[in-house]
Protein backbone atom coordinates (compact mmCIF):
# COMPACT_ATOMS: atom_id res chain seq x y z
CA UNK A 1 0.00 0.00 0.00
CA UNK A 2 1.68 3.26 -0.90
CA UNK A 3 0.46 5.13 1.99
CA UNK A 4 1.73 2.90 4.57
CA UNK A 5 5.42 3.80 4.38
CA UNK A 6 4.79 7.44 5.00
CA UNK A 7 2.39 6.44 7.92
CA UNK A 8 4.92 4.23 10.01
CA UNK A 9 7.18 7.25 9.30
CA UNK A 10 4.86 9.89 10.32
CA UNK A 11 4.06 7.64 13.75
CA UNK A 12 7.55 7.14 14.50
CA UNK A 13 8.32 11.07 13.94
CA UNK A 14 5.97 11.19 16.99
CA UNK A 15 6.98 8.84 18.91
CA UNK A 16 10.72 10.50 19.12
CA UNK A 17 9.43 13.96 19.65
CA UNK A 18 10.43 15.75 22.70
CA UNK A 19 7.22 16.27 24.22
CA UNK A 20 6.06 12.47 23.42
CA UNK A 21 9.54 11.53 25.18
CA UNK A 22 8.17 13.68 28.10
CA UNK A 23 4.99 12.11 28.13
CA UNK A 24 6.44 8.37 28.27
CA UNK A 25 9.07 9.24 30.96
CA UNK A 26 6.45 10.79 33.46
CA UNK A 27 4.02 7.49 32.54
CA UNK A 28 6.77 5.24 33.19
CA UNK A 29 7.99 7.18 36.33
CA UNK A 30 4.02 6.99 37.76
CA UNK A 31 4.34 3.37 37.03
CA UNK A 32 7.22 2.75 39.03
CA UNK A 33 6.55 5.24 41.79
CA UNK A 34 3.00 3.31 42.35
CA UNK A 35 5.34 -0.16 42.71
CA UNK A 36 7.70 1.32 44.98
CA UNK A 37 4.54 2.74 47.40
CA UNK A 38 3.01 -0.70 46.72
CA UNK A 39 5.93 -2.51 47.77
CA UNK A 40 6.55 -0.24 50.66
CA UNK A 41 2.92 -0.65 52.04
CA UNK A 42 3.34 -4.68 51.51
CA UNK A 43 6.36 -4.41 53.74
CA UNK A 44 4.56 -2.15 56.57
CA UNK A 45 1.85 -4.89 56.72
CA UNK A 46 4.44 -7.69 57.17
CA UNK A 47 6.00 -5.91 59.63
CA UNK A 48 4.93 -7.50 63.33
CA UNK A 49 3.87 -4.63 65.16
CA UNK A 50 2.89 -1.74 62.65
CA UNK A 51 4.44 1.78 63.52
CA UNK A 52 1.82 4.07 62.13
CA UNK A 53 4.05 7.20 62.52
CA UNK A 54 7.14 5.43 60.89
CA UNK A 55 4.90 4.55 57.53
CA UNK A 56 3.76 7.78 57.02
CA UNK A 57 7.20 9.06 57.49
CA UNK A 58 8.55 6.54 54.73
CA UNK A 59 5.35 7.51 52.63
CA UNK A 60 6.68 11.30 53.11
CA UNK A 61 10.37 10.77 52.22
CA UNK A 62 9.50 9.25 49.25
CA UNK A 63 7.51 11.95 47.79
CA UNK A 64 10.58 14.16 49.06
CA UNK A 65 13.43 12.79 47.43
CA UNK A 66 11.38 11.33 43.92
CA UNK A 67 8.78 13.78 43.34
CA UNK A 68 9.17 17.03 41.25
CA UNK A 69 6.95 20.09 40.73
CA UNK A 70 6.35 18.63 37.21
CA UNK A 71 5.79 14.70 38.16
CA UNK A 72 2.94 16.68 40.71
CA UNK A 73 1.35 18.59 37.75
CA UNK A 74 1.13 15.53 35.31
CA UNK A 75 -0.57 13.35 37.96
CA UNK A 76 -3.13 15.78 39.05
CA UNK A 77 -3.95 16.34 35.42
CA UNK A 78 -4.20 13.06 35.45
CA UNK A 79 -6.12 12.29 37.95
CA UNK A 80 -8.72 15.77 36.69
CA UNK A 81 -8.61 14.15 33.32
CA UNK A 82 -9.84 10.76 34.30
CA UNK A 83 -12.69 12.41 36.45
CA UNK A 84 -14.17 14.24 33.99
CA UNK A 85 -13.76 11.40 31.87
CA UNK A 86 -15.28 9.09 34.30
CA UNK A 87 -18.12 11.76 35.22
CA UNK A 88 -19.02 11.90 31.39
CA UNK A 89 -19.28 8.09 30.71
CA UNK A 90 -20.90 7.35 34.21
CA UNK A 91 -23.70 9.82 32.82
CA UNK A 92 -24.25 8.74 29.77
CA UNK A 93 -24.66 5.12 31.48
CA UNK A 94 -27.19 6.22 33.10
CA UNK A 95 -29.28 7.89 30.66
CA UNK A 96 -28.90 4.92 28.52
CA UNK A 97 -29.95 2.93 31.33
CA UNK A 98 -33.07 4.96 31.61
CA UNK A 99 -33.66 4.85 27.94
CA UNK A 100 -33.46 0.67 27.25
CA UNK A 101 -37.22 0.36 27.51
CA UNK A 102 -39.05 -0.13 24.20
CA UNK A 103 -42.49 0.23 22.75
CA UNK A 104 -44.10 -0.81 19.56
CA UNK A 105 -44.93 2.49 16.94
CA UNK A 106 -46.20 2.18 13.51
CA UNK A 107 -43.43 4.60 11.67
CA UNK A 108 -42.82 6.03 8.01
CA UNK A 109 -38.88 5.47 7.11
CA UNK A 110 -38.90 6.43 3.82
CA UNK A 111 -41.08 8.92 1.80
CA UNK A 112 -41.77 6.53 -0.99
CA UNK A 113 -45.86 6.61 0.44
CA UNK A 114 -47.55 4.15 2.46
CA UNK A 115 -44.68 1.72 0.86
CA UNK A 116 -42.49 3.37 3.35
CA UNK A 117 -44.86 2.26 6.35
CA UNK A 118 -43.62 -0.41 9.34
CA UNK A 119 -44.34 -1.37 12.46
CA UNK A 120 -41.43 -1.53 14.96
CA UNK A 121 -41.43 -3.21 18.37
CA UNK A 122 -37.96 -1.41 19.61
CA UNK A 123 -39.06 2.43 19.51
CA UNK A 124 -37.37 4.11 22.28
CA UNK A 125 -39.89 4.92 25.01
CA UNK A 126 -40.11 8.23 25.33
CA UNK A 127 -39.35 10.13 28.73
CA UNK A 128 -40.67 13.35 30.34
CA UNK A 129 -38.05 16.30 29.96
CA UNK A 130 -39.75 19.70 30.90
CA UNK A 131 -41.45 20.11 33.70
CA UNK A 132 -44.97 21.14 31.47
CA UNK A 133 -44.66 17.49 29.65
CA UNK A 134 -47.35 14.34 30.27
CA UNK A 135 -46.75 10.76 29.45
CA UNK A 136 -49.57 8.94 28.14
CA UNK A 137 -49.97 4.87 27.38
CA UNK A 138 -52.14 5.18 24.25
CA UNK A 139 -55.23 3.13 24.21
CA UNK A 140 -56.23 4.09 20.72
CA UNK A 141 -55.08 6.22 17.60
CA UNK A 142 -56.85 7.18 14.37
CA UNK A 143 -56.00 7.23 10.60
CA UNK A 144 -56.19 10.85 8.88
CA UNK A 145 -55.33 11.32 5.54
CA UNK A 146 -52.85 13.85 6.72
CA UNK A 147 -50.94 10.21 7.36
CA UNK A 148 -51.19 9.30 4.19
CA UNK A 149 -49.73 12.80 2.85
CA UNK A 150 -46.98 12.88 5.61
CA UNK A 151 -46.05 9.17 4.07
CA UNK A 152 -44.85 11.08 1.02
CA UNK A 153 -43.20 13.89 2.66
CA UNK A 154 -45.65 16.36 3.78
CA UNK A 155 -44.41 19.05 5.98
CA UNK A 156 -40.64 17.74 6.41
CA UNK A 157 -39.08 20.77 6.51
CA UNK A 158 -40.81 21.79 9.44
CA UNK A 159 -40.45 18.66 11.17
CA UNK A 160 -36.75 18.56 10.44
CA UNK A 161 -36.82 22.46 12.44
CA UNK A 162 -39.59 21.23 15.42
CA UNK A 163 -37.54 17.89 15.79
CA UNK A 164 -33.93 19.65 15.76
CA UNK A 165 -32.96 18.15 12.16
CA UNK A 166 -34.26 14.77 12.49
CA UNK A 167 -37.83 13.65 10.33
CA UNK A 168 -37.08 10.02 10.03
CA UNK A 169 -38.09 8.02 10.89
CA UNK A 170 -41.32 9.71 11.80
CA UNK A 171 -44.34 8.21 14.36
CA UNK A 172 -47.12 8.41 12.24
CA UNK A 173 -50.49 9.87 13.98
CA UNK A 174 -52.62 13.55 14.31
CA UNK A 175 -54.61 12.14 17.45
CA UNK A 176 -55.29 9.54 20.08
CA UNK A 177 -57.06 8.57 23.43
CA UNK A 178 -55.34 7.18 26.32
CA UNK A 179 -54.12 7.21 30.45
CA UNK A 180 -51.24 9.48 31.84
CA UNK A 181 -49.39 7.23 33.51
CA UNK A 182 -46.48 10.17 34.50
CA UNK A 183 -46.98 14.24 34.55
CA UNK A 184 -44.01 17.11 34.83
CA UNK A 185 -43.68 19.12 38.22
CA UNK A 186 -45.82 22.18 36.57
CA UNK A 187 -48.75 20.28 35.08
CA UNK A 188 -51.54 21.74 37.30
CA UNK A 189 -55.12 20.39 35.11
CA UNK A 190 -54.07 16.71 34.91
CA UNK A 191 -52.96 13.80 37.08
CA UNK A 192 -51.95 10.52 36.85
CA UNK A 193 -54.53 7.55 35.83
CA UNK A 194 -56.84 10.50 33.67
CA UNK A 195 -58.33 8.99 30.44
CA UNK A 196 -57.38 12.12 28.06
CA UNK A 197 -57.20 12.71 24.10
CA UNK A 198 -55.24 15.03 22.02
CA UNK A 199 -54.04 15.56 19.00
CA UNK A 200 -50.78 16.95 17.51
CA UNK A 201 -50.01 19.05 14.04
CA UNK A 202 -49.16 17.74 11.45
CA UNK A 203 -44.96 18.32 12.32
CA UNK A 204 -45.52 17.18 15.91
CA UNK A 205 -44.91 14.06 17.42
CA UNK A 206 -46.55 11.21 16.47
CA UNK A 207 -49.50 9.67 18.01
CA UNK A 208 -49.22 5.69 16.88
CA UNK A 209 -47.29 4.21 19.48
CA UNK A 210 -47.83 2.90 22.38
CA UNK A 211 -46.77 5.83 24.85
CA UNK A 212 -46.35 9.61 23.74
CA UNK A 213 -45.07 12.26 25.78
CA UNK A 214 -46.50 15.57 25.11
CA UNK A 215 -47.03 18.96 26.56
CA UNK A 216 -50.11 19.66 28.66
CA UNK A 217 -51.45 21.94 26.25
CA UNK A 218 -52.31 20.01 23.44
CA UNK A 219 -54.32 17.16 25.96
CA UNK A 220 -57.34 17.07 27.60
CA UNK A 221 -59.94 15.06 29.69
CA UNK A 222 -61.86 12.35 26.80
CA UNK A 223 -65.50 12.29 27.14
CA UNK A 224 -67.09 9.94 29.90
CA UNK A 225 -69.84 8.17 28.11
CA UNK A 226 -67.65 7.10 25.18
CA UNK A 227 -64.85 4.33 24.64
CA UNK A 228 -61.46 4.81 23.86
CA UNK A 229 -61.75 4.08 19.98
CA UNK A 230 -64.69 6.70 19.65
CA UNK A 231 -62.40 9.33 21.70
CA UNK A 232 -59.48 8.73 19.50
CA UNK A 233 -61.30 9.73 16.38
CA UNK A 234 -62.68 13.44 17.54
CA UNK A 235 -59.37 15.79 18.30
CA UNK A 236 -57.33 15.88 14.88
CA UNK A 237 -60.77 16.05 12.76
CA UNK A 238 -63.06 17.98 15.88
CA UNK A 239 -60.32 20.77 16.01
CA UNK A 240 -60.39 21.14 11.94
CA UNK A 241 -64.22 21.18 11.83
CA UNK A 242 -64.46 23.66 14.62
CA UNK A 243 -62.04 26.04 13.09
CA UNK A 244 -63.40 25.76 9.79
CA UNK A 245 -66.93 26.72 10.58
CA UNK A 246 -66.15 29.67 13.52
CA UNK A 247 -62.98 30.45 12.32
CA UNK A 248 -62.90 30.58 8.13
CA UNK A 249 -66.77 30.76 7.60
CA UNK A 250 -69.81 33.47 8.38
CA UNK A 251 -70.99 31.52 11.17
CA UNK A 252 -71.28 32.95 14.65
CA UNK A 253 -69.88 30.06 17.42
CA UNK A 254 -73.46 28.29 18.16
CA UNK A 255 -75.59 30.57 15.69
CA UNK A 256 -76.03 29.46 12.47
CA UNK A 257 -80.00 29.79 12.02
CA UNK A 258 -81.28 31.04 8.48
CA UNK A 259 -77.53 29.83 6.83
CA UNK A 260 -77.53 27.26 4.19
CA UNK A 261 -74.41 25.35 3.85
CA UNK A 262 -72.74 22.63 1.33
CA UNK A 263 -70.28 19.92 2.26
CA UNK A 264 -68.32 18.16 0.14
CA UNK A 265 -67.39 14.65 1.69
CA UNK A 266 -70.06 14.44 4.27
CA UNK A 267 -68.52 11.05 4.95
CA UNK A 268 -64.80 11.97 6.13
CA UNK A 269 -64.25 12.28 9.56
CA UNK A 270 -64.13 16.14 9.68
CA UNK A 271 -67.38 16.05 7.22
CA UNK A 272 -69.24 14.12 10.05
CA UNK A 273 -68.78 16.68 12.82
CA UNK A 274 -69.64 19.71 10.63
CA UNK A 275 -72.62 18.28 9.64
CA UNK A 276 -73.62 17.66 13.12
CA UNK A 277 -72.74 21.32 14.26
CA UNK A 278 -74.26 22.90 11.64
CA UNK A 279 -77.27 20.95 12.66
CA UNK A 280 -77.36 21.96 16.43
CA UNK A 281 -76.50 25.16 15.59
CA UNK A 282 -79.71 25.45 13.56
CA UNK A 283 -78.15 25.42 10.12
CA UNK A 284 -79.68 23.86 7.02
CA UNK A 285 -76.87 21.09 5.61
CA UNK A 286 -76.33 19.94 2.05
CA UNK A 287 -74.25 17.04 1.59
CA UNK A 288 -72.42 15.34 -1.26
CA UNK A 289 -71.28 12.25 -0.41
CA UNK A 290 -71.15 8.76 -1.63
CA UNK A 291 -73.95 6.14 -1.70
CA UNK A 292 -73.54 4.13 0.78
CA UNK A 293 -72.35 6.75 3.28
CA UNK A 294 -76.57 7.85 2.73
CA UNK A 295 -77.62 6.14 5.63
CA UNK A 296 -75.38 7.27 7.69
CA UNK A 297 -75.49 11.25 6.79
CA UNK A 298 -79.42 11.11 6.89
CA UNK A 299 -78.62 9.92 10.69
CA UNK A 300 -76.41 12.81 11.40
CA UNK A 301 -79.09 15.30 10.06
CA UNK A 302 -78.54 16.06 6.62
CA UNK A 303 -81.33 17.54 5.05
CA UNK A 304 -80.32 17.21 1.14
CA UNK A 305 -77.94 14.78 -0.15
CA UNK A 306 -76.78 14.38 -3.40
CA UNK A 307 -74.66 10.95 -4.15
CA UNK A 308 -71.57 11.29 -5.83
CA UNK A 309 -72.18 7.63 -7.97
CA UNK A 310 -75.67 8.58 -9.11
CA UNK A 311 -75.95 12.29 -9.83
CA UNK A 312 -74.47 15.05 -12.15
CA UNK A 313 -73.49 17.00 -8.97
CA UNK A 314 -72.98 20.19 -11.36
CA UNK A 315 -76.28 20.14 -12.69
CA UNK A 316 -77.79 19.52 -8.95
CA UNK A 317 -76.32 21.90 -7.16
CA UNK A 318 -77.48 24.44 -10.29
CA UNK A 319 -81.16 23.31 -9.57
CA UNK A 320 -80.46 24.87 -5.31
CA UNK A 321 -80.01 28.35 -3.48
CA UNK A 322 -76.26 29.05 -3.20
CA UNK A 323 -74.72 28.74 0.03
CA UNK A 324 -73.85 31.14 2.70
CA UNK A 325 -70.33 28.17 3.28
CA UNK A 326 -69.38 25.54 1.05
CA UNK A 327 -66.74 22.87 3.18
CA UNK A 328 -64.59 21.20 1.07
CA UNK A 329 -63.54 18.09 2.88
CA UNK A 330 -62.95 14.95 0.55
CA UNK A 331 -60.13 14.06 -1.81
CA UNK A 332 -62.75 12.55 -4.17
CA UNK A 333 -61.78 14.33 -7.68
CA UNK A 334 -64.31 17.32 -8.21
CA UNK A 335 -63.68 20.94 -10.12
CA UNK A 336 -63.10 23.20 -7.51
CA UNK A 337 -64.91 25.73 -9.93
CA UNK A 338 -68.64 24.12 -9.59
CA UNK A 339 -68.20 24.17 -5.23
CA UNK A 340 -66.98 28.06 -5.74
CA UNK A 341 -69.61 28.94 -8.05
CA UNK A 342 -72.26 28.29 -5.55
CA UNK A 343 -71.31 30.47 -2.99
CA UNK A 344 -72.66 33.33 -2.26
CA UNK A 345 -71.17 36.60 -2.90
CA UNK A 346 -70.26 37.45 0.76
CA UNK A 347 -69.75 33.55 1.47
CA UNK A 348 -66.99 31.22 2.10
CA UNK A 349 -64.84 28.66 0.46
CA UNK A 350 -63.24 26.42 2.99
CA UNK A 351 -60.82 23.65 2.69
CA UNK A 352 -60.93 20.99 5.29
CA UNK A 353 -57.86 19.30 3.16
CA UNK A 354 -54.07 19.63 4.04
CA UNK A 355 -53.14 22.83 2.91
CA UNK A 356 -50.35 22.50 -0.22
CA UNK A 357 -46.90 23.78 1.79
CA UNK A 358 -44.39 25.41 -1.20
CA UNK A 359 -41.38 24.28 1.28
CA UNK A 360 -42.31 20.52 0.40
CA UNK A 361 -41.41 21.09 -3.12
CA UNK A 362 -38.37 23.41 -2.60
CA UNK A 363 -34.95 21.71 -3.23
CA UNK A 364 -31.87 21.02 -0.85
CA UNK A 365 -30.83 24.30 -1.61
CA UNK A 366 -33.81 26.29 -1.29
CA UNK A 367 -34.64 24.04 1.30
CA UNK A 368 -32.41 24.82 3.71
CA UNK A 369 -32.34 28.30 2.92
CA UNK A 370 -36.21 27.99 3.73
CA UNK A 371 -35.19 26.55 7.19
CA UNK A 372 -32.70 28.90 7.55
CA UNK A 373 -35.35 31.69 7.54
CA UNK A 374 -37.65 29.91 9.37
CA UNK A 375 -35.19 29.10 12.57
CA UNK A 376 -34.32 32.93 13.03
CA UNK A 377 -38.37 33.60 12.79
CA UNK A 378 -38.44 30.75 15.47
CA UNK A 379 -35.88 32.83 17.91
CA UNK A 380 -37.83 35.83 17.73
CA UNK A 381 -40.59 34.63 18.09
CA UNK A 382 -39.38 32.69 21.37
CA UNK A 383 -37.37 36.18 22.65
CA UNK A 384 -40.68 38.50 22.29
CA UNK A 385 -42.81 35.12 24.16
CA UNK A 386 -44.86 34.26 20.95
CA UNK A 387 -46.21 30.67 20.74
CA UNK A 388 -43.52 29.47 18.62
CA UNK A 389 -45.99 26.13 17.55
CA UNK A 390 -48.69 27.86 15.31
CA UNK A 391 -47.13 26.56 11.99
CA UNK A 392 -49.77 25.25 9.69
CA UNK A 393 -52.42 23.40 10.91
CA UNK A 394 -50.59 24.07 14.57
CA UNK A 395 -53.04 27.21 14.93
CA UNK A 396 -56.16 25.35 14.61
CA UNK A 397 -55.09 22.54 17.54
CA UNK A 398 -55.99 24.01 20.67
CA UNK A 399 -57.25 22.12 24.26
CA UNK A 400 -59.95 24.57 24.33
CA UNK A 401 -61.82 23.06 21.45
CA UNK A 402 -61.31 19.59 22.28
CA UNK A 403 -62.79 20.61 25.87
CA UNK A 404 -66.00 22.13 24.24
CA UNK A 405 -66.08 18.67 22.20
CA UNK A 406 -66.18 16.73 24.83
CA UNK A 407 -68.71 19.05 26.75
CA UNK A 408 -70.65 18.35 23.36
CA UNK A 409 -70.13 14.33 23.29
CA UNK A 410 -71.25 14.18 26.87
CA UNK A 411 -74.40 16.09 26.70
CA UNK A 412 -75.34 14.11 23.63
CA UNK A 413 -75.14 16.91 20.97
CA UNK A 414 -72.15 15.02 18.88
CA UNK A 415 -71.49 11.69 18.50
CA UNK A 416 -68.62 9.83 17.29
CA UNK A 417 -67.97 7.98 14.04
CA UNK A 418 -65.78 5.10 13.51
CA UNK A 419 -65.64 3.07 10.43
CA UNK A 420 -63.47 0.73 10.76
CA UNK A 421 -60.66 -0.64 13.71
CA UNK A 422 -57.23 -2.08 13.18
CA UNK A 423 -54.62 -3.63 15.07
CA UNK A 424 -50.90 -2.12 14.87
CA UNK A 425 -49.61 -4.49 12.41
CA UNK A 426 -52.16 -3.91 10.22
CA UNK A 427 -51.25 -0.13 9.86
CA UNK A 428 -50.71 -0.19 5.98
CA UNK A 429 -54.22 -1.82 5.76
CA UNK A 430 -55.19 0.74 7.38
CA UNK A 431 -53.83 3.63 5.75
CA UNK A 432 -54.89 2.36 2.38
CA UNK A 433 -58.48 1.97 3.72
CA UNK A 434 -58.58 5.69 4.22
CA UNK A 435 -56.92 6.34 0.92
CA UNK A 436 -59.43 4.34 -0.85
CA UNK A 437 -62.48 6.68 0.07
CA UNK A 438 -64.52 4.06 1.10
CA UNK A 439 -64.22 4.69 4.86
CA UNK A 440 -67.56 6.17 6.41
CA UNK A 441 -65.89 8.00 9.52
CA UNK A 442 -62.78 7.48 11.06
CA UNK A 443 -60.54 4.55 10.74
CA UNK A 444 -58.73 3.71 14.37
CA UNK A 445 -55.51 1.76 15.25
CA UNK A 446 -56.10 -0.11 19.04
CA UNK A 447 -53.26 -0.40 20.88
CA UNK A 448 -54.60 -2.07 24.07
Amino acid sequence: MPWLAPGQQYLQNIYNNQYAQQIKGAGSWIINFFNRSLELIKFQFRCAQINTRNFYQHIGILYLNDVSRRDIAFCALGITIGTLIGYNIGLNWRQTSKRTQYMKAIICHHYVGIEGVAVIDDAELPIIQRSNEVLIQVKAASVNPVDVKICSGYSKYYRRIFNHGNDLPIVLGRDCSGVVIDIGQDVMGLDIGDEVFLSTPSWGVGTMAEYIVVTEKRVAKKPKRITFEASASLPYAGCIAWDSLVNKSPVEEGNAKGKRFLVYGGSTPVGCILIQLIKLWGGYVSVICRADAVKVIKALGGDDIISVENSDIEMELELRNRYHAVFHTSQEPIDIRILKKRVISYGSFVSTLPEPLISDSLGFFLGNLFAAHLRVKLLFQYIFGIDCYLYNDGAKIKSSTLEIIRELVDADKLQSVVCAAFRPNYAEQALQHVSGLNAIGSTIIKFQ
